[in-house]
């Protein structure tokens, strides 16, 4: 019987040679592909919006600087949050890639708790006012009438996205608190006038709707305050004292009526 050693299988030049090419073309026929494949499976097309009700689909994606074509190892999610969130409309905003076509976008919108009179292009309008004290969008006529005015504050070379300073913050911060316990008493206030005191502190006259007497308050309201201001207005206007009351002080714990008569009552 005889025996066979067993000897390692080599190919031969031509052989190698072959395999090389068959290798070679595989790679260019993978190359190839993804050039025409993989760009279009890339190219952005699914974007999930939430959180906007004053911005459309269209401001918030071109706020973004999303251009038409965009593929998705492009997109800098962080680049398209901050451009968002210059808008003076958006408080906030997050953005993630949804591979390997897609951006969610999640925006938190300013509310109007106020509005203020401006001069915008040489022509007064009233704008929006958040609680954080930024003036970010004109007032529709709907939001003009859901929100007192606010007046006595002066604007040097306004534009949208300026913010009051801290005083004006603090109000303002008390009437978005009213207006998430209690939206029906900040739409029974006509305006509020910020005025100085004789001690040089700011405090407020503030015009209920239906009633001409104005009333004097500190900077920050809340609202069992309004509740009482506008009872104390109501029971004037019931007896018949409304005409003689030129003014009435909220300031203190003890309410004092000011008559046209200068005699406090």
């Amino acid at each position: 019987m005889s025996d066979y050693a067993a000897r390692p299988f080599s190919r031969t030049a031509p052989e190698r040679a072959l395999v090389i090419l068959v290798v070679a073309a595989a790679i260019l026929a993978l190359a190839a592909a993804a050039v025409f494949l993989v760009p279009p499976a890339l190219l952005m097309s699914r974007y999930e919006i939430s959180g906007n009700a004053r911005m459309t689909r269209s401001e918030l994606l071109s706020a973004g600087l999303i251009h038409e074509r965009e593929y998705f190892f492009s997109i800098d999610a962080e680049r398209v949050r901050a451009a968002i969130v210059a808008d003076p409309r958006v408080a906030s905003a997050t953005v993630s890639k949804l591979f390997p076509n897609g951006l969610r976008i999640a925006v938190r919108e300013r509310r109007a708790v106020a509005a203020v009179l401006v001069a915008i292009d040489g022509r007064a309008c009233e704008v929006c006012l958040d609680a954080e004290g930024v003036a970010f969008a004109r007032a529709t006529e709907s939001e003009g009438a859901a929100v007192p005015v606010l007046s006595g504050i002066r604007f040097e070379g306004f534009r949208l996205g300026t913010r009051l300073p801290a005083p004006m913050v603090v109000l303002l911060s008390s009437l978005a608190a009213i207006q998430e316990s209690e939206p029906a008493l900040l739409t029974s206030i006509s305006e509020l006038r910020v005025v100085r005191a004789a001690s040089g502190e700011s405090e407020l006259l503030i015009y209920p709707l239906n009633q001409r007497i104005p009333v004097r308050a500190g900077l920050s309201l809340d609202a069992p305050t309004l509740r009482s201001i506008i009872l104390v207005l109501d029971v004037l206007a019931t007896r018949g004292l409304a005409g003689s009351v030129e003014e009435v002080d909220f300031r203190t714990g003890t309410v004092v009526f000011k008559t046209k008569e200068g005699q406090p009552g």
